[in-house]
């Protein structure tokens, strides 16, 4: 390989992963206080802080910061599970996933919003303000096509390119295949996770919300995507 070629390559690699780990915008509808972000992947005992917000909700993030040597060992264990199962969406068959579904992971739904060590509020990272009926309740509202971001946390570095299936009930006549499609560079700590909805299955039903039949599952390249949609207590 032509050495200025992969010097371009190695360039590229960690200026994308310094995106991906360091965030910087605006929570919309920001109440005017100053908070910490804060990841809690081992509980209420043991927060992470990963950045601030101004009173104006202005905030930068940076995850690559978190720091869980203060966490017991214990505690690290009791939250800690296969990377398959540890994505929001999962697939049936471990094997199916591939190499990797068993490395140690941990999954961090939401930040949340601290002032000193009360929790004030949930920050929600979608493409979409209309996603978020469906991220607080998937029994009963619909899902729709977007994007939202998360944070995982595993113990080493790993890419992840791997597609699989799940299982999903319809009615008693019919199930149906959803399928997932995992592109992700993932490094020792924390990353985001971006779950990109691509289709949609229609129920047609009162009873049953429409879901995901087709999801994308990366490391994301595009920050600036991300709408920070804050929620308060």
């Amino acid at each position: 390989m032509n050495g200025r070629l992969l010097i371009v390559i190695i360039f590229w690699f960690y200026t994308l992963t310094a995106w991906t780990q360091e965030i910087s915008g605006v929570v919309q509808n920001h109440k005017n206080k100053e908070m910490d972000l804060v990841l809690m992947p081992f509980g209420m005992d043991y927060p992470i802080v990963i950045g601030k917000i101004n009173k104006k909700g202005s905030f930068n993030v940076n995850i690559s910061l978190g720091d869980i040597e203060n966490v017991p060992v214990e505690s690290r264990e009791m939250f800690t599970g296969d990377l398959y199962f540890n994505l929001h969406f999962s697939c049936d068959n471990s094997d199916e996933f591939g190499i990797g579904n068993d490395e140690p992971a941990v999954r961090i739904d939401y930040i949340r919003m601290f002032i000193k060590d009360q929790w004030t509020g949930t920050a929600f990272l979608v493409s979409d303000e209309n996603l978020l009926p469906w991220l607080e309740d998937k029994y009963y509202k619909n899902a729709i096509l977007g994007s939202f971001y998360e944070v995982v946390y595993v113990g080493q570095d790993m890419v992840v390119n791997t597609t699989c299936t799940s299982e999903k009930y319809v009615s008693d006549e019919l199930t149906v295949k959803a399928v997932y499609d995992y592109d992700l560079n993932l490094v020792k700590g924390f990353n985001w996770i971006e779950y990109v909805i691509e289709e949609v299955y229609i129920t047609g039903s009162e009873e049953l919300a429409d879901f995901p039949l087709k999801v994308k599952v990366q490391s994301p390249s595009d920050p600036s995507k991300i709408r920070w949609i804050g929620k308060y207590y």
